[in-house]
């Protein structure tokens, strides 16, 4: 698995946009993509909810639904509940119709409160990473 750390968030989010699939794929595929995007939505509540519970109104995480129509997925975490062994299982998710997208995980210091504190953020593709050193460091390496 080929692994692209930057320096810090700020280098992250530069390098984001180009690591990401082409945005115009998934909107010249119409309603089969919401129902691929659906099935991708379904596999990561199956992963995620036997560990960390229900998104909804919770404190461990949340799936953003919405925020992107490009073929990413975002999940926010707090930092008590990222586990650093979720990414490779996440990453064994994009495969098949599910192949070109990216899960994004953003992990903060915590999701409750009115300003969260972002640690960190990798996005996953299904043969590389693109992680932000915050993270890594936080994580003493395990990512």
């Amino acid at each position: 698995m080929n692994r692209i750390v930057k320096a810090s968030e700020a280098e992250f989010w530069q390098a984001f946009g180009g690591f990401c699939p082409p945005g115009g794929f998934f909107h010249v595929r119409g309603s089969v993509q919401v129902q691929i995007d659906q099935h991708l939505t379904e596999a990561i509540d199956a992963l995620l909810v036997p560990k960390l519970g229900s998104p909804q109104a919770s404190a461990s995480w949340a799936h953003e639904f919405g925020a992107y129509r490009d073929g990413i997925h975002s999940l926010l975490f707090s930092e008590t509940s990222f586990d650093p062994d979720l990414v490779p299982s996440l990453q064994g998710l994009l495969v098949g119709e599910h192949e070109v997208y990216c899960i994004l995980c953003q992990v903060f210091a915590s999701l409750t409160g009115s300003q969260q504190q972002r640690i960190g953020s990798v996005a996953i593709r299904s043969t590389r990473l693109l992680v932000s050193y915050p993270l890594v460091k936080h994580l003493n390496g395990r990512i």
